[in-house]
């Protein structure tokens, strides 16, 4: 007999815990300055998805699951009431789609991509939920997700996964499982039924295939579906990140630290370090983008005697963003395109910004975009300097003639904290400014979008956010 199969697991502290703080927290317990992180979560995540769901439509292969029918318990974002695993799995691309959502720098993934319409989904399926509900549920799944993110010592090039849809199925999981039916066994159900689900891997962006922006949308249907399940007394198994064939063997190359993913629960909040993005790319070409933004403010009109740039990045950032093969170089699709290090500093310094416009209108890139990229090269910094699990710095040096950059010939640029990280945060008004800006893209007025903004940034006040997720969702 294998008796390796019969030993009594160790508890599973992560989980355990965040069962554990699920049965203690109350919003009004919450640091303010973490409360109103959550509320400017909700209004960037929102306003990145009513954008989405104008730039992306509704494609064949989302309305297909539409048109199945069911029970209408939430709305989609310009749409009907679904199923709410529907519901979860439309507006959670809605919410990717454009790659403007949030980022955990360190855990190098997106926290609320599937969390959040996870959430919204439960809430109508439930009904009569709390604004303070809605917000604790979603702070518990995406405190969730980054912790499993920060303690995960397995890079994005090395293991292959996308984290943003494999840890995001844990907390997508937690915040839907807390909402409806907050028992510990139930949420220890899901917990453990969703792990049966879990994926993401980073095939569809090395590819730039559009399904790279569909996974959080998977993570959030699989996680109203483990919480129902889990509610209805389907047992999950009881140790699905540390048990001999757990996510952290199976998935991680057991890299992954249980005491670094529960250190300061509940009194550290890695909700806190979340970076607002504020351009509609792959995080790890902020850094350049921000680089070259403040290179491009120096030069002013000497920007056009640029002959050579040099990107000198992380090399986790150069794996998946500066590779120098045709699908960075020449772009042909969103995806593509919102992973090239190359296309995205072009437009800096082609266009002074990177914007949804320029996915409308740089895609495959004009003849005056592709002669910037022609000029751009990127190299590693030295992995002395790099912590292969955090998204890095960069520097910049554009080369020119010597009359338009002084004796050397060369203006160099260093970033260490991208625009919208919180050592370099978005402040209240760029927030505003930029959901604006996206309610705009839908055309959607400023007014009304000022409207919506009030509402959101106020959702904790409410005794039924239905009003809210319908305006949001009847907003395109």
């Amino acid at each position: 007999m294998d008796t390796a199969h019969t030993k009594p697991a160790a508890p599973e502290q992560t989980l355990d815990a965040f069962i554990a703080l699920s049965q203690s927290l109350r919003w009004e317990q919450v640091p303010e300055a973490t409360r109103a992180n959550v509320r400017r979560e909700l209004l960037d995540y929102l306003g990145a998805a009513i954008a989405g769901r104008a730039a992306a439509g509704m494609p064949p292969w989302l309305k297909v699951l539409i048109d199945a029918g069911g029970r209408p318990d939430a709305r989609v974002i310009g749409g009907p009431r679904v199923p709410a695993m529907t519901a979860a799995l439309c507006n959670g691309y809605f919410g990717h789609v454009l790659e403007f959502d949030d980022t955990h720098d360190e855990a190098a993934l997106h926290a609320g991509s599937a969390a959040i319409p996870a959430a919204f989904a439960t809430a109508g399926l439930r009904g009569a939920v709390s604004g303070r509900e809605l917000c604790e549920a979603i702070l518990l799944g995406i405190e969730l997700t980054c912790r499993l993110g920060v303690a995960t010592r397995l890079n994005l090039v090395e293991g292959g996964w996308i984290y943003t849809a494999l840890m995001g199925h844990f907390g997508a999981t937690l915040a839907a499982a807390r909402l409806l039916d907050p028992r510990a066994d139930a949420l220890r159900n899901a917990l453990g039924i969703v792990y049966c689900l879990a994926s993401g891997n980073h095939q569809s962006t090395r590819e730039g295939a559009p399904t790279k922006h569909v996974q959080p949308g998977f993570a959030a249907s699989h996680a109203v579906t483990a919480a129902l399940m889990g509610s209805r007394g389907l047992p999950g198994v009881r140790h699905p990140l540390t048990g001999e064939d757990g996510l952290s063997r199976v998935y991680l190359h057991s890299r992954f630290e249980p005491e670094r993913a529960v250190r300061a629960l509940g009194t550290a909040w890695e909700f806190d370090r979340l970076s607002i993005k504020p351009y509609p790319s792959c995080r790890f070409t902020h850094p350049a983008i921000s680089a070259a933004l403040e290179l491009h403010a120096q030069l002013g009109g000497n920007v056009e005697k640029i002959e050579r740039v040099e990107l000198i990045i992380g090399p986790q950032e150069l794996d998946v963003v500066g590779r120098d093969v045709a699908e960075k170089r020449t772009p042909q699709t969103r995806v593509n395109a919102q992973f090239s290090v190359y296309w995205c500093v072009a437009n800096v310094l082609a266009y002074g910004e990177v914007t949804p416009r320029q996915l409308a209108e740089e895609i495959p890139p004009s003849p005056r975009l592709a002669a910037w990229i022609a000029k751009i090269s990127a190299a590693p910094y030295p992995v002395a300097n790099a912590d292969p699990c955090v998204i890095g710095g960069c520097t910049i040096r554009a080369h020119g003639k010597h009359g338009a950059f002084g004796t050397t010939g060369v203006c160099e640029v260093t970033q260490t904290s991208a625009k919208g990280h919180p050592d370099n945060p978005l402040s209240d008004d760029e927030l505003l400014v930029k959901f604006k800006a996206n309610l705009r893209y839908a055309k959607v007025s400023d007014e009304r979008a000022a409207e919506l903004a009030d509402a959101i940034l106020n959702i904790d006040s409410l005794s039924d956010v239905t009003p809210l997720a319908d305006a949001i969702a009847g907003a395109v």
